[in-house]
């Protein structure tokens, strides 16, 4: 799957890797088996299909770049509202672009993180260029363990209950991350993110054993949904997001082949949903 967040809203607080309720809903996000069925093709031509959350949806390079550029199919344009104009050359097996004018959107991205970055701006482009580029060759090297590619659930009431728990007595101690120079998948220099860390052993309860506890909580649920047996790679702990936080569609590095995100906290104007999509390559807006 790849997945991606728009535009966040104010938020003094945040969440495990995506986003937040101050609710605490602790609805889990599970992502795995994240080859789309033809990636480099995955374009969803069609009009509006709806995708298995019942959303109309696009395809892929819509919203942003994923395989390649933003398409500029604009529904308003004649080929899309007269069914005898032809279509120009250069937008035949394009997309349609029912989102606006998004190129504009990715090139403040892009103008902005190279201001930034100044003699290291160039460094912009090539995480770009690695980050489509992974996107179209990372799912083909996998296998779908799952029928559509993720799933909105509630999180274990066990790990609902760790990880809030470390949340509430450590979320004052939260450090700002450091990304390195050229970083475009989330744009820090306009919205820096920080982390509480689950194995920081400085923090009240954290450490190795609570990174234990967290995966035992939260293992079963994981294999059941991919009906495999996994092991433990990486929880890297509570994420916080703030107003303007942008993060790119992308796909994780191996040999991350399932994970989740758990909302632990928020604090937010309007929702802030996460982009995936799913193994046919139809964009779903999940909001937990």
């Amino acid at each position: 799957r790849i997945h991606s967040s728009f535009s966040a809203p104010a938020a003094p607080l945040p969440p495990l890797n995506c986003i937040i309720s101050t609710m605490k809903l602790a609805h889990a996000l599970f992502l795995g088996g994240a080859a789309l069925a033809n990636p480099i093709n995955a374009s969803n031509n069609h009009d509006y299909e709806f995708n298995s959350m019942h959303q109309k949806t696009y395809g892929v390079d819509v919203s942003f770049p994923i395989f390649k550029r933003i398409s500029t199919n604009y529904e308003w344009l004649p080929h899309n509202t007269n069914s005898t104009a032809p279509t120009p050359k250069a937008l035949e097996g394009m997309p349609l672009q029912p989102l606006g004018n998004r190129q504009v959107v990715y090139n403040n991205h892009l103008l902005s993180c190279r201001e930034y970055y100044g003699i290291d701006g160039r460094k912009c482009d090539i995480y770009e260029y690695d980050r489509m580029l992974m996107n179209q060759r990372q799912p083909q090297s996998m296998q779908n363990y799952t029928k559509v590619g993720f799933l909105k659930t509630r999180a274990p009431e066990k790990m609902i209950e760790l990880a809030t728990k470390f949340w509430d007595q450590n979320h004052v101690n939260m450090e700002q991350e450091n990304w390195p120079a050229g970083n475009s998948y989330i744009n820090n220099w306009v919205s820096p993110t920080y982390m509480v860390k689950i194995e920081d052993g400085r923090l009240r309860g954290g450490g190795s054993q609570l990174r234990k506890q967290l995966w035992d909580a939260a293992r079963e649920s994981i294999e059941e949904w991919t009906n495999e047996d996994l092991s433990p790679t990486s929880i890297y702990g509570i994420r916080v997001y703030k107003e303007g936080a942008v993060l790119l569609p992308h796909v994780d590095r191996l040999p991350l082949v399932a994970s989740a995100m758990i909302n632990i906290a928020q604090d937010v104007d309007e929702d802030w949903p996460c982009e995936i999509y799913d193994h046919d390559g139809n964009a779903h807006n999940v909001t937990l």
